[in-house]
Formats: structure tokens, sequence, C-alpha cells
């Protein structure tokens, strides 16, 4: 018994997480909790009709183990009937056009620029840290004990965004 009850100890040290540490060391929990909440975006915002047409583009600029989730489980997958795409971006304002784009901490320096620059398009704007919705970020990462997000309806006015979403944030 004694031994049983030493092995669940050890198994669930595997699993408990520092509520001061949003990440893991050997998994990157928050990269994984990330790219699930970017996938589901996709399905609980509407785009407008002429956005519905081609792959559906999810970039990527910093986070490059959010981006390594992405790609292994998302990449495969469809919004709508749209093939999702993942594009990782370097340090430009050189983007594209796309359907979400996510800002790490590493670009935040960058974040009013990009937010600029899709102000009035039917990108959705996401990064970390609740402090970027007033630098144009429509969705914010935000970490609590867990990984959740705020919502800044007034930086996606192009998106129509469902009431299931605006209740999660």
């Amino acid at each position: 018994m004694k031994k049983f009850t030493l092995f669940l100890s050890i198994l669930a040290s595997f699993f408990i997480q520092d509520p001061q540490l949003p990440e893991m060391n050997e998994k990157d929990t928050g990269a994984i909790v990330k790219a699930s909440y970017l996938y589901n975006f996709g399905k609980y915002i509407d785009w407008p009709e002429e956005e519905k047409t081609g792959n559906f583009i999810i970039s990527v600029m910093g986070g490059d183990n959010l981006n390594q989730e992405l790609v292994k489980n998302y990449n495969s997958k469809q919004i709508g009937l749209q093939q999702i795409e993942i594009r990782k971006l370097s340090k430009t304002l050189k983007i594209s056009d796309c359907h979400i784009i996510y800002v790490g901490e590493e670009y935040l320096d960058l974040l009013p620029e990009i937010a600029e620059k899709f102000k009035n398009t039917p990108t959705l704007v996401v990064s970390d840290g609740e402090k970027t919705l007033s630098n144009g970020s429509a969705i914010a990462f935000v970490w609590n004990g867990n990984w959740l997000f705020d919502l800044k309806t007034s930086n996606a006015e192009s998106l129509y965004i469902g009431a299931t979403l605006k209740s999660l944030a």
C-alpha cells in the first residue's frame, strides 16, 4: 500500500502545476491551451462572406511553442469549409492578410502598429496580457491561476463575435 501511495504522489507531482508558473518546462501547457483557444475563436466568430474562401489563416508572431502546437494539432483541421493554414511570422510589420494574428510577449512592442494595420479589417488581433487591450488587441490571454482571455469587442468591429464567445470572456 505504501508503494502505491508513493507511486500516486510521484504521478501527481507531474500533473500538479505551481500556481505561480503559467507554463511547465517539459510540456508547455500554456501553448496547448492558447492553441485550443485560437482554434475555437475561429469557430465562434463569424467572418464576412468574402473571407470565407481560401484557407483560414492563423499567423503567429512569437510564441514558438504555440506555433508548434497549432501546426501539430490544428493544421489539418478546418474552420467551416476552410482548411487551416498556420503562418509563423518574424519580427516585421510586413504581415499579409490573415483571419487571426497572435502577437506573443516578445513582440508586444509592435502591437500598436499591428493593431493599427488591421483596424477596420476582418482580422482578429490576439495577444498576451490584459493591458494589451488598450493597445489594440481584441483578445488578450491572461494568467489567473488558469489561462483565460479578456475581450474588447470594439477592437474587432469588422467581425461578428457570437454570444457564446462573449460569455466565455
